[in-house]
């Protein structure tokens, strides 16, 4: 079974792109959601083929961490 999340590091210009499959929150389809390391240490958040959201590392890491606190 291939994992949820899959992790390349093989993207030009990237330090590495995290891909999950997902769901739609309006419709429930099924859709990508994409999370690229930019080389130049920012993180973009999008949706396969839709625009995204850029955040400078602090706000990654700080998002990450507030995420992984409300599951632990």
């Amino acid at each position: 079974m291939d994992p949820v999340i899959k992790v390349t590091d093989r993207v030009p210009g990237e330090r590495a792109r995290l891909v999950a499959q997902g769901q739609h929150s309006d419709d429930r389809s099924s859709t990508t959601l994409v999370i690229i390391h930019e080389e130049n240490g920012s993180w973009s958040i999008h949706g396969l083929g839709a625009p995204g959201v850029i955040l400078s590392q602090t706000d990654m890491v700080a998002l990450a961490e507030s995420i992984l606190a409300r599951v632990r």
